[in-house]
């Protein structure tokens, strides 16, 4: 009744609704895409923007609300979706295909805020794409933009095979027409917990076709995903398309609890697993909690299942008092390293394990007899990526090996600190937090703070609670370590050995670009539907194994041209190009881990050699450029036929400060960058020889 009122108020005190400077479409007028474009960029991996999204129009549409986008329609509560402000489902009022839509309030109105189910509502937006998403960003949303009420439609009845082709998880390109659009599918099986993050799963049908369950939905982002081999009679939710997600390409996110109904064969559910106390030492027992629950009936036990060392296999009866069971791991009087998991069983025989994977996701904890280190806290054996302090608060010791202008970040990426302990594998780690943040490299510093894990990286300190920092001087910045690009390969997230490098300061030498852009064609980045171009390049050194390097989030010079601003800037990298050293932060995001240099000093040695140019006839050596410069610059020269080739600078007293490039070169034309910052200013000279062939040049260095 109080919300027919509020609308029955609304529509008597509004006097005109828009003034039509705005075209009014439908939701399929805006979501709309022909079969044969689906087809056509589905063969390639993507999928074409509705025409609005790209041109970024501003409409007028209308629709039905279909969730709040506060809990309980209160803006004092925790928003329904996370969508990076508060939003809502948008649904036609008169049709299916095509009708859904995401919508998003970034000014955060007082109106949006209190809209709640059912409300009929027509306002202006404008379209924009969110990866493969289309959604619309609400534009000063008022009370007058709700204009009715009715029922919340009902979902649209669907097999999975509506959206992936039957008996796998691989795309129907032309399902394009459920995105956003509420729909239910029914007598699903789920499987592969954590597949896509917290608590998201996968669901499957008889013949084995497949999607991912989302986590947008706050209540669903923080209940435990169900275990697998759970039948669930229904799942209802809205249609994400996400190109970028590995196993996947549709997803379907529930948003209220009763969106899924569970059915007859329930294993018990087991969350909050729990230890407590996070740095064991010699002596100490560790008591482990979990919350274990049955919803079609009642657990009968739990035992923890421990080894020590990888061996003596023991298991401990658990104790219950309303859910929550505990066991006790007994102490230990030497150095030992001690994995565990939780085996359930309910009334009716079955079982469930927490973590699910026991062979490569089990808790695990060290018996000290010394100080924590960051390679104690990054260690994480078993493949999950998972530190075994994961949600405890720890004290370590590093110097800094990357300050944020360092790694300043690229949109919106966020600037980043890693500190180190010693070299080698588990020694680098990423801080987080205010204290952080005026950190310069090589600062000794003792960190406190949570470990926690976020899109895959381990790191110390969180949003709610940032590492506290206390500084011990000034120490020394570890040498980089030498991997081969074979080490990191294409590996998969908390794949060894490549994550044991995550947060490192490590190096390749004499690599080769095999591809100047990981990620699509050369040149700049065209969004979804186009070219991409994220800034990531493909190198291999002498083991001949190809592996990302990311330019656009270190604060050097070196591009891909990943953006039409950078086409005369230099320092563009191209095929073929070669380094002697590449070094900087080893790091893990989308799916890759991936080398981040952080500053000039980090690429030595480059080379490329121009595509494209006919063979010269003559020997030569080019004025350098920028000249004068500041702290690079780079110096062209041209060979007519093969030669040994030696590049040095001298300074003005004929003392050699560098040799660029020594070394038989094929015939072609090179671009050798010269990295002056550890120099003084001044006038230098720097001299070639390729066979009978010399010529000597004058450069200005100015700091």
């Amino acid at each position: 009744m109080r919300k027919s009122l509020m609308i029955f108020a609304i529509l008597m005190i509004s006097v005109s609704l828009f003034a039509q400077t705005y075209p009014e479409l439908s939701i399929k007028d805006i979501q709309f895409i022909e079969a044969d474009s689906l087809l056509e960029y589905g063969l390639r991996n993507s999928e074409p923007k509705p025409a609005l999204a790209v041109s970024g129009d501003t409409v007028i549409v209308t629709g039905v609300v279909m969730n709040a986008p506060y809990e309980g329609a209160n803006p004092d509560s925790t928003v329904m979706l996370h969508a990076g402000a508060a939003a809502f489902f948008l649904q036609d009022t008169s049709m299916t295909e095509w009708s859904g839509i995401l919508v998003r309030d970034p000014d955060a109105s007082t109106s949006f805020a209190i809209l709640d189910t059912g409300y009929i509502v027509k306002f202006k937006a404008v379209v924009n794409e969110y990866y493969t998403t289309t959604q619309l960003n609400a534009v000063d949303f008022q009370a007058q933009d709700v204009i009715g009420i009715q029922s919340r439609p009902k979902p649209v009845l669907l097999t999975l095979d509506s959206l992936v082709v039957k008996g796998s998880g691989n795309p129907n390109y032309l399902a394009e027409k459920w995105e956003g659009v509420y729909v239910e599918f029914k007598n699903v099986t789920t499987t592969e917990p954590g597949v896509l993050g917290y608590n998201t799963f996968r669901i499957f049908d008889n013949d084995n076709s497949n999607i991912v369950v989302g986590n947008s939905a706050d209540y669903w982002r923080v209940t435990p995903a169900p275990l697998p081999g759970t039948k669930l009679d229904r799942i209802r939710g809205y249609i994400e398309t996400r190109t970028n997600i590995q196993g996947g390409w549709f997803m379907i996110n529930p948003v209220y609890p009763d969106d899924i109904v569970y059915g007859e064969v329930l294993p018990p559910n087991i969350s909050d697993v729990v230890r407590d106390k996070g740095v064991v030492k010699l002596g100490e027992s560790v008591t482990v909690s979990a919350k274990i629950i049955d919803r079609d009936g009642s657990v009968a036990s739990a035992k923890i299942i421990y080894d020590v060392d990888s061996v003596n296999q023991a298991a401990i009866d658990m104790s219950t008092a309303d859910s929550i069971w505990t066991g006790v791991i007994p102490a230990f009087n030497d150095s030992v390293f001690v994995a565990y998991y939780i085996l359930a069983v309910d009334n009716d025989g079955n079982l469930s394990y927490s973590p699910t994977d026991t062979v490569t996701s089990r808790y695990f904890y060290k018996v000290l007899n010394r100080d924590l280190t960051i390679q104690d806290v990054q260690y994480s054996p078993f493949g999950s990526g998972f530190s075994g302090y994961h949600n405890y608060t720890v004290t370590v010791t590093g110097v800094v090996t990357a300050d944020t202008s360092d790694i300043p970040g690229f949109s919106g990426s966020g600037a980043r600190v890693h500190i180190q302990n010693g070299v080698g594998p588990w020694s680098g780690i990423l801080i987080f937090g205010a204290e952080s943040e005026g950190l310069v490299r090589g600062d000794k510093v003792q960190v406190t703070g949570i470990v926690n894990e976020t899109f895959g990286v381990t790191r110390i300190g969180n949003l709610d609670q940032g590492v506290q920092v206390t500084p011990l001087g000034t120490g020394v910045e570890p040498e980089a370590t030498l991997l081969l690009t074979s080490d990191i390969d294409g590996a998969n997230s908390g794949e060894l050995p490549a994550e044991s490098y995550e947060g490192v300061l490590i190096k390749y030498e004499n690599v080769t670009v095999v591809d100047e852009n990981a990620d699509g064609n050369p040149g700049p980045d065209e969004g979804t539907g186009g070219n991409r171009n994220f800034g990531e390049i493909l190198v291999a050194d002498g083991s001949a194994v190809q592996t990302r390097v990311e330019l656009q989030e270190g604060n050097n010079d070196y591009h891909n041209f990943w953006s039409a601003d950078l086409e005369n800037e230099p320092i563009r990298v191209i095929d073929g190009a070669t380094f002697d050293v590449l070094a900087g932060i080893m790091y893990y995001s989308f799916g890759n881990y991936k080398l981040i240099p952080r500053k000039n000093s980090d690429f030595v040695g480059y080379t490329d050699v121009e595509e494209n140019v006919v063979t010269p006839k003559v020997f030569a050596l080019s004025q350098n450029y920028p000249n004068p410069f500041n702290p690079t610059t780079i110096i062209q020269y041209s060979i007519p036929t093969n030669n040994f080739v030696t590049l040095k600078v001298y300074d003005v007293l004929g003392r050699e400060v560098k040799t660029l490039v020594s070394k038989e070169q094929s015939a072609g034309v090179y671009n050798v960058e010269f990295n002056a910052s550890s120099l003084t200013s001044g006038v230098y000279f720097y001299r070639i020889e390729a066979g009978s062939f010399v010529s000597v040049r004058k450069l200005m260095l100015l700091k």
